[in-house]
This record gives C-alpha cells, structure tokens and sequence, in this order.
C-alpha cells in the first residue's frame, strides 16, 4: 500500500466495476420485496397471479392506507407497504409488485392527479399507472369499466418522450376537462428555490425540464457483482434469461430489467450480486481504497456502501460501518454474513467522537443523512413530506457529522464526504463551509467513473447522467 501522503497526484484505477440516502431513514422503492416463497421463483413470472377482480380490490385498499399512513400520519410508503403486503399471504410476489408499483406511481403523479379531485380511489390509481408505465395491465381494465370508461381508449404514457406527450394523453383520457400539465406542479413548491442550474446545452427552461423528465421516471434496477469476474455473473444471468444492461465502463455494475426477481436468486442469496443503484456504486469508487486499509464509512446506514468498500479492498483490511442507529446496523451485518468478504465489522456511533483511534484511519467515508432529492425517483412519496425548512437543519447535521468524522482521517488519508441530493445548501455548501474551518484538508482530484473525466474534487451527478440517483460526492485529503 502507497503513503497516501507521499503521493503528488490522485490515485486513478482503472474502471472497476465497483440504496440511496434517506432524509433519515429513508428506503426505496425498488427496495420493497416480494412476499419469502418456500422456493425461487423464476426470473420472469407472470403480469399477475391473483384474479384480476381480487388484485384491482386489494390495489384500491393498500393504496387508501398508505396514503393515510404517508400524507396524514408522515410514515414512510415502503415500510407501510411491505407490511400491508405482508398481511395478503393470498397474493403471490408479481401481484406484490404491481401493487408497490401502483402505489408509487400515485405519489409520483399527485400534483396531476390531486386537481382533477376524482374521488374513486381506482380512478386515480387508473390514471397514475397510465402515466407511469409502458404497458396497460390487466387490472387496468377491471379499472376502467368500474369507473364508466371505455378500455379500449386506454394508452400507457410512461414511455412517451416529451412533457407535452404526457400532457396531452392526460388530456384526451379526462375527456377534454382543463388539466394543469405544468411539470412543476408534479413536485413541491420550494423545489426549484433549491436547485442548481443542471447541465447541458440548452436554454436554463429547457435544462430544467429536462432534470424534472429524469427525476419523474421509473427507477431502474442496478445490481453490483461482488465478485472479482463479473463476466461469469452476467454469463449467469443471461442463462436464466435475464439479460443485464452492463455498464460500458463499470464492468461490475449492471441494469435489470425492472421485473427481475433478484431477491430470490441464487446470486443474490450468496451474497455475489447486490442491488445498488449506480450513483451509490460511483461514492465507492471515488473513495478507491486499497487492499489492506482501515477504512470508516461513518453513516453506513443499511450497508450498501460498505459493502462495496470491502468488495474493493478484495475482502483485505477493515471496513468499520457504523450508525447512529443499531437497528440500520443489522440489516448491514446480515447483508455482511452473506457476502464472500469477512473484512467488514458494525458498530453503534454516538456521532459525537471517532468510532477509533483519532487519525488511525487510511480513508473515512461520510454519507450523511440529507434531502434525499436525488432518490424522488424512488421515493416519490417523499416529495410531500419533506418541507423547506429541513433544507437547513439537515445542512447543519452534516457539517457536524463531517466535522466529527474528519477526526478520524490519518495524515495522508482520504475523507469523502456524499449526499444523495442537489441543493447547493446541502451540497458545496457544507464542503466549503468544512474547508475553511479546517485548511488541514484539501480537495482531492479524481476521476468521474461514469465519463473518465477529472473533477476538480467535487462531482454532481444528475438523474440524467446515467438514469440512476442524483449525488454528490466531494473527495478530500488531509495534508497534516
């Protein structure tokens, strides 16, 4: 291993292939998993299993409950979710599925939906999956003829390309009625006081509603290979007919089709194949430590990033995960005990103090708990949940975190500080703010995994960059 001290420029590896960060606490989507079989189901099952009566009923009945339990009662729609669907041992894990998915695409579409004041719940869950999805399902008929409508107007718009696409088949299947199609409408108002210019050659509107496009689609489903020839996964893969979209310069990450059951893989199950989305997949990367270090990743949360440091470090040194809460850190040791590496340890953090020795660390990892704006697409729900005010607060969270954390960085060694969220506040902000309180760092620069371009030590990256998370990651050295 390399004196990071002694080194004139930043260490570049080569492309290697190497869940997002909640506001506090916050999981995902793709996240929720179908209901335990007694056996693996195979990769591609059917559209559903339930009788379509039953499935459209029991989609009507989960969507009213997590409705109350997200917008009135502030829970979150994936814990409330798994245990609604925990409860319906007669549906089977695609119905499981269809129904999360629904669920989702009701919050992601309610500042659509909310104004035309539909009072049937199936009406509105109509017209969410329309917007959201590519395929009409079947359940989408039983729907249609409940409400008066006639199925075979019916057009999947999740994947028409434009604004004004969606907005117009919004039109013609309300009947003519006036529709607000204004794709701000489909976000909280503070919203754009909070962002940044996105990137990109067009005019500052149409940068904008480009960003919005991204961050209002589907999620998709990036797996990690945890294992040194991530050939022979993808080989796998495709052998039981699931064909993985591979990164063209991340040989160990890959794109599911989004109907994969991956969690009863055998892959999955063995701990060699990990869903994680590809903005979290680059934090590790740009961390790049090397076998034989002692690394902290300080709000490791349930894991993910911890994981892929230890997969990194080739199972070599120490990974220390800690949390602030204990019951985050066991989802974290049991995704360890499944995975081939054994170089990876949990432990509970008071935040205030170095989970350690001060200085006897050879890289500290900080993914604070933050806005989560990046991960809307995901977690639609949080959009109504989260208010302006805890822009701020959670600024003021992760300096301290950053400022405690930093502690434990020997001289030499590397701090990387990421937050799966846009806003400047929450972003540079706090990386500046640090810097100057602490000229015993600098920034570092590396090179962006998703392009092979130099960062000057900061990286944004946008929903559009690579269909993943937007996130941001700034990579620091400590000279003394």
């Amino acid at each position: 291993m390399k004196p990071r001290s002694k080194r004139p420029a930043p260490r570049i590896k080569p492309s290697t292939g190497s869940r997002p960060r909640r506001p506090i606490g916050r999981a995902n989507e793709s996240s929720v998993p179908p209901r335990a079989a007694q056996r693996p189901q195979p990769p591609h099952e059917t559209l559903h299993v339930a009788p379509v009566n039953v499935l459209a009923d029991a989609a009507v009945t989960i969507a009213d409950a997590v409705e109350t339990r997200v917008l009135v009662e502030q829970k979150r729609a994936d814990r409330a979710l798994a245990l609604l669907l925990r409860e319906r041992r007669d549906l089977a894990p695609p119905d499981h599925r269809f129904i999360s998915q629904s669920v989702f695409a009701l919050f992601r579409w309610r500042g659509w939906i909310e104004p035309l004041r539909l009072a049937r719940t199936d009406a509105r869950l109509l017209l969410a999956w329309l917007l959201d999805a590519s395929q009409v399902h079947p359940v989408c008929r039983v729907w249609s003829q409940r409400i008066g409508q006639d199925p075979s107007r019916m057009t999947a718009l999740g994947e028409a390309p434009t604004w004004t696409a969606k907005a117009e088949g919004l039109k013609r299947w309300v009947g003519g009625r006036a529709v607000n199609a204004d794709p701000w409408r489909l976000f909280p108002d503070w919203l754009r006081d909070h962002l940044p210019l996105p990137p990109g050659g067009s005019s500052p509107k149409m940068k904008y509603l480009e960003f919005l496009f991204a961050l209002q689609s589907r999620p998709s489903l990036w797996v990690r290979a945890q294992i040194s020839e991530p050939k022979t996964l993808w080989s796998e893969l495709g052998a039981l007919g699931i064909k993985p979209w591979i990164h063209r310069r991340l040989e160990h990450a890959a794109k599911l089709p989004s109907e994969s059951d991956v969690h009863h893989l055998e892959a999955f199950t063995q701990g060699r194949l990990e869903i994680q989305d590809l903005a979290s997949q680059v934090v590790g990367l740009a961390c790049d430590p090397d076998p034989g270090d002692r690394w902290w990743d300080a709000c490791a949360g349930a894991g993910g990033k911890a994981l892929h440091l230890a997969a990194l470090m080739g199972g070599k040194g120490v990974v220390v995960a800690t949390d602030t809460h204990e019951g985050r850190l066991k989802e974290t040791a049991r995704r360890a005990r499944r995975s081939p590496f054994r170089n990876l340890t949990t432990k509970t953090w008071d935040g205030k103090h170095v989970a350690g020795k001060p200085r006897s660390f050879d890289g500290v990892l900080v993914d604070a708990p933050c806005s989560a704006i990046g991960t809307w697409r995901r977690n639609p729900d949080a959009r109504w949940t989260l208010d302006r005010e805890a822009i701020p607060r959670l600024a003021a969270i992760q300096s301290q975190l950053l400022k405690t954390a930093s502690a434990g960085v020997r001289p030499g060694g590397t701090l990387v500080y990421s937050v799966c969220t846009l806003t400047p506040t929450e972003t540079t902000g706090v990386v500046h703010e640090f810097l100057s309180a602490h000229p015993e760092f600098e920034l570092e620069p590396f090179t962006n995994p998703l392009n092979e371009s130099t960062t000057n030590g900061t990286l944004q990256i946008w929903p559009q960059d690579g269909d993943c998370d937007a996130m941001f990651v700034a990579r620091m050295i400590r000279k003394s």
